[in-house]
């Protein structure tokens, strides 16, 4: 057997091949991004996902995750996974890669993710030759859900935003207000999926003009942080993968054909077509 995980910060998505009878398993769980969870917190969500399972049967792990950058980041998850896992080959690598080979299998392009974070790539159809520098949520991330939302507040709380967005947004957060803003960045655990919660608002209004542009200046942000720098002379294609850009595709396409660009395949998840790249091989 062999388990495939893509875990982002927000959400983990798992799929368990049987090659023997074909059979497929899939489950979500919590997002385990290193930088917010420890080893401890991995191998328990591990061991549930498996609990019903010969883990002495599984052969191979392949975890792609966000934060998967680093020798401790590795170090946290492989620590979580070895309990459970404890005969299979580990292979942990950056959700890049994920996006890179659900995306583009063995073809070049730039590979985007567009979620609760963001990030791109370059890719040679075999690895990454070139990766955007990303700055995580407090100082990049331009483009994601915790991005939009970080704008989205800040032209309520500093009443740039038109007056019936304010009013919409303080009857669907009535508890919203200044100091819960600011506990909830600089006290809760994860400040990221607070801040990538008010996607379902953009969403509702993403009609309105305001929102509209507030949607379009972020992923422009995006295009000139991660993308620009990756083309080069040669113009590849970009694809992109993500909640955020699944939801905000045709906001997605508008911009970058301002910039002259076009926009390749789009998926909301890659999962799916990773389990295909790894049958394959």
């Amino acid at each position: 057997m062999i388990l495939i995980a893509d875990s982002g910060s927000t959400k983990t998505d798992w799929v368990l091949w049987n090659s023997d009878n074909d059979q497929i398993h899939s489950f979500k769980t919590i997002g385990l991004n290193p930088y917010f969870v420890n080893s401890q917190q991995v191998t328990e969500v591990v061991a549930e996902v498996l609990k019903d399972f010969d883990t002495s049967a599984v052969e191979k792990v392949y975890f792609y995750g966000s934060g998967c950058a680093s020798k401790e980041s590795i170090a946290t998850l492989r620590n979580g996974l070895k309990p459970v896992c404890a005969h299979s080959e580990i292979f942990i690598d950056h959700d890049l890669m994920a996006a890179a080979r659900a995306l583009f299998a063995n073809k070049k392009g730039i590979a985007c993710i567009i979620g609760t974070g963001s990030n791109a790539c370059l890719y040679d159809g075999n690895k990454i030759t070139k990766e955007a520098v990303s700055y995580g949520y407090i100082m990049g991330d331009e483009g994601s859900g915790n991005h939009l939302g970080r704008l989205l507040l800040k032209s309520i709380f500093s009443k740039r935003a038109p007056q019936e967005i304010i009013d919409a947004f303080r009857q669907d957060y009535p508890q919203v207000d200044l100091s819960y803003l600011l506990e909830e960045l600089y006290h809760s655990d994860f400040p990221n999926r607070f801040l990538a919660g008010f996607s379902p608002f953009l969403y509702k209004y993403k009609k309105e003009d305001f929102i509209r542009g507030l949607i379009a200046q972020s992923f422009s942000q995006f295009i000139d942080e991660f993308v620009m720098d990756l083309m080069g002379n040669e113009k590849y294609p970009i694809s992109f993968q993500g909640s955020i850009a699944y939801l905000y595709q045709d906001i997605l396409e508008e911009v970058l054909q301002t910039k002259g660009l076009v926009m390749g395949s789009i998926i909301k998840e890659p999962i799916t077509p990773l389990l295909s790249y790894h049958r394959r091989k």
